[in-house]
């Protein structure tokens, strides 16, 4: 989802096109913004709302934000946090589909191929953007040493014990639903984030098994920002799943 920014401007108005909002301008094309790849809108300046656009906002958990021409705040518009924030729920609702549990595992499998096709390119591989993910995954097992699949198995622990931390920031918590629907999602995430890692993994040499998990730990710790942008880049792509089932 992306943040929407309109430049108000005499005669600039948002209705509601459901399930869009339409940002009307004299003497230019309108234009549709889908409410579910809308994070937050603001407003510079003046701008009219209709109540229903306003409403449809508030629904959907997003939040306005009005300024000034001067850039200072005006007033707020919050939508309910529940809709945005209750991530589980939705989760919980599409395992309980007859269908969820193969739409979920497609879902997962589409990012892993996205992660296996970035390690592949940044590894060089002629043919990164057709290479399987299993093959991908044979090719890792043959040319990991012994300690350096240890390594990874000790780097993906990491990875899972810090997602456990970020998911329920994002909305995700730990619902016995969800468990009993053999569902882990920490887990799933740190195998597709585990794929940016490979690279350093194989560049780097054997360690002593006693210091196998510090050096994990500084190589987590030297990544952390862009794995922390990995991770939310896979989360909007989860939510924008997740609201655009129905």
């Amino acid at each position: 989802m992306r943040p929407l920014y309109i430049d108000g401007s005499p005669g600039c108005r948002v209705v509601l096109d459901e399930p869009a909002l339409r940002v009307v301008v004299p003497d230019k094309a309108d234009q549709l913004f889908p409410l579910s790849r809308v994070s937050r809108v603001v407003c510079n300046g003046v701008v009219e709302w209709s109540m229903s656009a306003l409403l449809a906002c508030a629904d959907a958990g997003i939040n306005l934000l009005f300024l000034h021409k001067n850039g200072e705040v005006r007033a707020r518009w919050l939508g309910r946090n529940d809709e945005r924030q209750s991530l589980t729920q939705r989760l919980v609702d599409l395992l309980a589909r007859a269908d969820g549990s193969q739409r979920y595992e497609n879902w997962y499998l589409s990012m892993e191929k996205m992660a296996a096709r970035s390690f592949a390119r940044r590894m060089g591989l002629a043919e990164w953007r057709e290479v399987p993910v299993n093959e991908l995954r044979q090719w890792l097992s043959q040319s990991l040493s012994a300690d350096g699949r240890h390594q990874a198995n000790l780097l993906q622990g990491l990875l899972h014990s810090e997602l456990l931390i970020w998911l329920p920031e994002c909305g995700f918590s730990n619902d016995e639903a969800l468990l009993s629907g053999n569902l882990d999602l920490a887990s799933d995430l740190s195998r597709i984030l585990l794929w940016d890692f490979y690279p350093a993994l194989l560049a780097s040499g054997s360690t002593d098994a006693s210091s196998a998990l510090a050096a994990m730990a500084s190589l987590q710790q030297q990544r952390a920002d862009r794995f922390y942008l990995l991770f939310r880049s896979t989360i909007n792509k989860l939510h924008q799943f997740l609201l655009g089932i129905n």
